[in-house]
């Protein structure tokens, strides 16, 4: 079992579901734009000077990280990209985990333009991160 964040593009006034069903009707399939190849190769570094050293499998089509230490995954392709982390942390390794997962999210917010999604909590990332902080 995992924890799941998704990120999609959502225009304004578009509802999640909407948004998460259009991506899914343009995805694409075939190697990354170099739009995307260089949003990827930013946030990998980023991701690397936030979590240390962090494996990365390209398959031309899209690109993943996997952060062996804490389970972290960030798998991207154009236009679809989600982090999962596995549920075996506890106490304060748990606590570092969910710092580390929403830091590695504002990275890809940033880096890409897409918002984030956690479907667990039914409710985008920036309101997540309100009730994480209060």
């Amino acid at each position: 079992m995992s924890y799941d964040l998704n990120f999609v593009r959502r225009e304004p006034g578009q509802s999640w579901d909407e948004a998460f069903e259009e991506m899914a009707e343009n995805a694409s399939s075939g190697p990354l734009s170099a739009k995307c190849a260089a949003q990827w190769d930013r946030i990998f570094a980023e991701a690397t000077t936030l979590l240390g050293s962090l494996d990365q499998i390209d398959d031309g089509d899209s690109r993943e990280l996997v952060h062996e230490p804490t389970g972290i995954q960030l798998s991207f392709s154009d236009g679809d990209v989600t982090i999962t982390v596995p549920h075996w942390h506890q106490g304060s390794a748990a606590t570092k985990t969910k710092v580390d997962v929403y830091a590695l999210a504002d990275i890809v917010e940033r880096e890409t333009g897409l918002e984030g999604y956690d479907p667990q909590l039914d409710q985008p990332l920036s309101e997540s991160r309100a009730v994480s902080a209060g």
